[in-house]
């Protein structure tokens, strides 16, 4: 009997495996940029993505973060705790860059943040996953547009996100959320440090195990962060090149493959 397929995304399938309490995150060869408008086949990314996933997540539990991650199971797939996805993505800064500078154009490029700067994000392709801000004084989440200077779209309504006992999301939990993407961003700074490799900014994301712990979820992989080797843009090796590509050619993807490899070798020291 085939496995069941529970959901599948624009990089991942999620897999049932007999047990309610796991499942098996398998990585496809796709990557995509633009919500999924530019989109290409990169030979081998799904297992690249799986051993440099299984590497961050092996070190976040060695460093004693609560994650899903199990075990690698195969090329492409690796064993995890079944979770309920939280809606958001969360984002750790430690140097300005990117659509940071949009946001905050008095900002200048390569700017460094002491301490980190943190963000979340409304995980909805329509709205191109707007920017979340708690304010105290109404006592609800706003949403803003992400690439325009304090373009403020509409207020969230309070049944979209909500915790495991129905609570929704406040300052409190965001603070909560803030100190574990902090707890992330600083452990893979450190692993990568130590390869003479800047860890510019981290996206991650969390959900709730059916046991109700928080917890790391989805993937760390090279689309996940932007990293500098040497600390020089000119030299990045992340998705951030893809992303930059006007146009995809089987020369261009080569370059996408090559980097990916490269990550995921050198990830392999952070567990050893």
């Amino acid at each position: 009997m085939s496995p069941e397929k529970i959901a599948e995304g624009k990089t991942k399938i999620i897999w049932a495996t007999g047990n309610p309490y796991t499942v098996l995150v398998e990585s496809k060869d796709d990557i995509t940029a633009g919500d999924g408008a530019k989109r290409d086949i990169v030979e081998n990314k799904g297992a690249l993505a799986t051993e440099t996933t299984s590497n961050c997540f092996s070190l976040l539990n060695a460093a004693s973060i609560p994650t899903h991650f199990i075990r690698r199971a195969g090329e492409r797939t690796f064993l995890a705790k079944k979770v309920k996805m939280f809606p958001v993505e969360l984002v750790a800064r430690r140097i300005a860059t990117g659509s940071y500078l949009r946001r905050n154009p008095l900002t200048a490029e390569g700017t460094i943040f002491d301490p980190l700067v943190f963000e979340v994000f409304y995980k909805d392709d329509e709205l191109h996953d707007p920017l979340i801000f708690w304010n105290g004084k109404r006592g609800c989440i706003e949403l803003y547009d992400a690439k325009r200077v304090g373009a403020y779209l509409f207020d969230l309504g309070p049944r979209h996100l909500l915790t495991p006992a129905g609570e929704t999301l406040s300052q409190k939990g965001l603070n909560g959320l803030r100190e574990v993407t902090c707890d992330v961003f600083l452990t893979l700074e450190e692993a990568w440090a130590k390869q003479q490799v800047a860890l510019v900014d981290l996206k991650i994301e969390c959900g709730w195990t059916l046991t109700g712990e928080l917890v790391v979820a989805d993937v760390i992989d090279n689309d996940s962060w932007r990293i500098w080797p040497g600390g020089d843009k000119t030299k990045m090796v992340d998705k951030q090149v893809y992303r930059d590509m006007e146009e995809s050619s089987p020369e261009v993807l080569g370059v996408i493959k090559k980097n990916y490899a490269w990550v995921a070798e050198s990830t392999q020291k952070f567990i050893k």
